[in-house]
């Protein structure tokens, strides 16, 4: 187990909660970055539910906690955090949910959480394609956000195929 730098997990706002900067005017943003914005929602969303149940099947609850905190890290991400006009920053609290405690799960347990070698890689793959997602605001966010979500949406596809591959042998 790795130790976090932080002493304890940071608190995630409410799922519902808005960004701070999130100001912009929806009906003015140009129709391909609003598409690309629901496309990344709409990933998201169905990257989060896979991950909530890994972590509705771990026996460890303190597992399913951090697989759980992951999940709402990976929806606010793909959604609120990516701002038209804003920083492209990650929160922190959420950096620190999509970290390597996923697949390490929480430190104090001496324990690993019961994921399959096959759905090891996509979990990363989800984490890391959900916390980049803010960034694309800086750059070409129809392109960039369209390209993170279609692989984001893969990433899912790959960790649902393992999780149904380890369930059926």
């Amino acid at each position: 187990m790795t130790t976090s730098p932080l002493s304890a997990p940071p608190q995630l706002s409410p799922a519902g909660a808005e960004h701070p900067s999130a100001e912009h005017d929806v009906q003015a943003l140009d129709p391909d970055v609003l598409a690309a914005l629901h496309r990344a929602r709409d990933a998201g969303e169905a990257a989060a539910g896979w991950v909530r149940a890994l972590g509705g099947r771990q026996s460890n609850e303190h597992h399913g906690l951090v697989l759980e905190r992951a999940a709402e890290a990976i929806e606010r991400a793909s959604h609120q955090e990516v701002v038209p006009g804003g920083n492209g920053e990650l929160a922190e609290e959420l950096r620190y949910s999509l970290a390597a405690d996923v697949l390490l799960g929480a430190a104090h347990t001496a324990t690993l959480p019961e994921l399959t070698p096959g759905e090891r890689i996509p979990l990363v793959a989800v984490c890391a394609l959900a916390a980049a997602m803010p960034a694309c605001v800086i750059g070409a966010p129809a392109r960039e956000l369209t390209l993170l979500a279609d692989e984001l949406g893969a990433a899912t596809a790959a960790g649902h195929a393992a999780t149904a591959a380890a369930n059926s042998g």
